[in-house]
């Protein structure tokens, strides 16, 4: 709820920025462009005679021709003249990126075709292993468990507050905006190559969901030969391959381990830190920021193991218990522990040897230093009994390191809830004036850039409708057979002889081939896409 709050606040102030930029472009008699001394009108982003808004509703597109001389400049740099030595390096660099775009088609439609393999086999095997046979329930019963387990490890998509958490949002916007940036980019020197000019360039905001564009003439790419303009589509796709190949080498380079050990260092081997709370959270009171959580509950969280994560996701086994005195423990009546029991400062103990439950105050036992634990009654003193929390608290209790002594702090709710509300992380700043999150918002930017740059690299090449894909596969097809362009040679002694009716039927049947088969794998591709996307959604868990 939120999230809507947050979107319909900021569609408001673009729509409130549109009128008021409009009514003052309305009642302005100035020119916006301005003339440089050599008589030379400079062109400017903001000059309406450049650059164009559109706001329609929840889609805002920008686009402008402001970028247009520089990319007419990069054409003539790299224009075909003797001794020229940068366009020959970019002719071989985005004719590797051709190649790289064919084989980025054929591992996106065979990720495509495992993941609808891979979600429908338990619903496949489900039809045809029969039921009937009592001799194979426990082999059938074994099949369906690792079937349904083999699930797991399908393609999930990434969504914020369902697959990932909701504030991983904007990095993952940014993440995706910088991809498709440089997507464009290729496209666009790519083009300068072959003298393809660009129409515009912008970005547009639909919704939630940035995104940027380059556009060319139609017909000027149409001309181009098959091979050319292939170049030109896979350009885009490859830059995001070249990007994640660098982000890559950087990273095993390790450039953040240095950063880490400069300015941050690595606590994972004594506990955890707390970096950000919500500022809704009961605990954003009693957790201090930079903070060292040591342990939850018995659980000590010095290890590289993410034991945070598993402790508050998953239901935690008993552990040790306490000894308390048994006549503190039965003094007061156990209406704590009934279902619906009103609020009380006492909480419901269970013993571990016995089955009767006691109220007792759980702060002075479960906080104080040096306590005795036990896991039998024989453990403790004759007159003590061994107790622990009733499941049905859910109490939790974090070891907290801070300003040089530990406390523990007390938790009764949902474990899930600390797990939403508390963000941890393993590296704490050397001096107290380095934020506690840069590092973590960093990494996590770039682990986002690094899958947002793969993957689209990979989905712009699968052949659907309005992406790169569709239109390299059928600049591919054109080359295998062989269509025919405006600038084909023909004889013309056969052509007066009229020699050529069988030449342009076979033309046309080759024609025809092309666009049926160019029409049938973007209409398959699209089938395997819808029923991919509807499958990965119902394994959401």
């Amino acid at each position: 709820m939120s999230l809507v709050l947050v979107l319909l606040l900021v569609w408001t102030i673009i729509h409130g920025a549109n009128y008021v930029l409009q009514r003052q472009k309305a009642q302005s008699i100035l020119p916006t462009s301005r003339v440089n001394s050599f008589g030379r009108r400079r062109n400017h982003f903001w000059d309406g005679r450049t650059t164009q808004v559109i706001l329609n509703k929840f889609h805002l597109r920008v686009q402008t021709s402001v970028w247009n001389g520089r990319h007419d400049n990069l054409a003539k740099t790299v224009a075909v003249r003797p001794g020229a030595r940068l366009r020959p390096a970019l002719i071989s660099f985005y004719t590797a990126g051709c190649a790289m775009g064919f084989l980025g088609t054929a591992v996106s439609l065979g990720l495509l075709l495992w993941n609808c393999g891979h979600a429908l086999a338990p619903w496949i095997h489900g039809m045809l292993v029969p039921s009937s046979p009592a001799l194979l329930l426990k082999r059938t019963t074994d099949i369906l468990e690792k079937t349904v387990s083999s699930r797991d490890n399908a393609i999930k998509p990434i969504i914020p507050g369902v697959t990932v958490p909701l504030n991983h949002l904007p990095v993952i916007l940014l993440a995706v905006f910088l991809s498709q940036i440089v997507h464009e980019y290729g496209h666009a020197v790519s083009a300068a190559l072959d003298a393809v000019p660009i129409m515009s360039a912008g970005a547009s905001f639909t919704v939630v969901v940035p995104a940027a564009f380059v556009t060319f003439p139609s017909t000027a790419l149409e001309a181009l030969k098959p091979f050319a303009r292939s170049r030109i589509i896979a350009a885009g796709p490859f830059h995001n391959l070249v990007l994640w190949g660098l982000l890559f080498l950087v990273g095993r380079a390790g450039i953040g381990g240095f950063l880490s050990r400069t300015m941050y260092r690595d606590v994972a081997d004594v506990g955890r830190v707390v970096v950000a709370i919500d500022g809704d959270s009961d605990l954003r009171g009693h957790l201090p920021l930079g903070s060292l959580i040591t342990k939850l509950d018995d659980t000590s969280l010095a290890s590289p193991e993410d034991r945070w994560t598993a402790h508050l996701t998953t239901p935690p086994s008993p552990g040790l218990g306490w000894c308390v005195d048994r006549a503190a423990y039965l003094e007061n009546p156990p209406s704590c522990c009934e279902p619906q029991a009103p609020f009380s400062r006492l909480t419901c103990f269970v013993a571990v040897s016995f089955a009767e439950k006691g109220c007792i105050d759980a702060i002075p036992i479960l906080t104080r230093k040096g306590a005795q634990r036990c896991e039998l009654d024989s453990e403790c003193a004759d007159a003590s009994r061994c107790v622990r929390p009733d499941e049905s608290t859910h109490i939790l209790r974090l070891t907290v390191h801070t300003d040089g002594r530990d406390q523990v702090i007390l938790w009764s709710g949902p474990l899930a809830e600390v797990h939403e509300q508390v963000q941890i992380g393993i590296y704490l700043p050397h001096f107290r004036l380095l934020p506690l999150g840069v590092y973590i918002s960093t990494r996590l930017f770039w682990d986002y850039l690094k899958m947002a740059t793969l993957s689209l690299y990979l989905f712009n090449l699968l052949p659907l409708p309005y992406l790169d894909g569709s239109q390299f596969v059928q600049a591919l097809l054109e080359m295998m057979f062989q269509a025919e362009s405006g600038f084909d040679e023909y004889d013309v002694e056969a052509l007066e002889a009229a020699s050529t009716t069988s030449q342009g039927r076979s033309r046309r049947s080759r024609g025809g081939w092309k666009e049926r088969l160019g029409k049938g794998i973007t209409i398959a591709t699209t089938c395997l896409f819808v029923l991919s996307a509807l499958l990965a959604l119902t394994n959401i868990r």
